[in-house]
């Protein structure tokens, strides 16, 4: 049988099978890809959202503290009171900080990890494509010769 006539019959099957397959795992490589940076900036948000209730409840807190400063008659910006008003921002603002930045070594670290799992899926898929076509070339020279 000529190699045309293997390619015709099954070996062209198993080649366009070998194909599909290729375009299937490049395509998961790429979903992973895309579902890694939808989580990534998901986890970014949550960040943005926990310091807006952190900043609310600061907020709520000096609120507070001046009315209670005030109903004591003393000035909510002197002495004690203040003290403790800069305390709780100075908490918020570290706080706030710390959240970021571990909000961004999670998204980092979810994206880097998806490109090491994308690149994994599709030099797996080009291997397999390769080792299926080496295959096929193996057999239509066994047919030939």
């Amino acid at each position: 049988m000529s190699a045309l006539g293997l390619m015709a019959t099954g070996g062209g099957t198993a080649l366009g099978s070998s194909l599909l397959q290729f375009g299937l795992q490049r395509s998961a490589a790429d979903i992973q890809r895309s579902e890694a940076k939808a989580q990534a900036t998901g986890e970014e948000l949550a960040a943005k959202a926990r310091e807006s209730d952190r900043k609310s409840r600061l907020a709520s807190a000096l609120a507070s503290q001046n009315a209670m400063a005030g109903a004591k008659g003393v000035a909510a910006f002197e002495g004690s009171p203040l003290s403790i008003l800069e305390s709780d921002i100075s908490a918020e603002k570290n706080a706030t900080e710390r959240d970021k930045f571990m909000a961004q070594l999670r998204s980092d670290a979810i994206r880097s990890g998806a490109k090491i799992k994308e690149r994994q899926i599709k030099t797996g898929a080009s291997i397999g494509l390769l080792g299926d076509i080496g295959k096929q070339v193996y057999q239509i020279g066994k047919g030939i010769g």
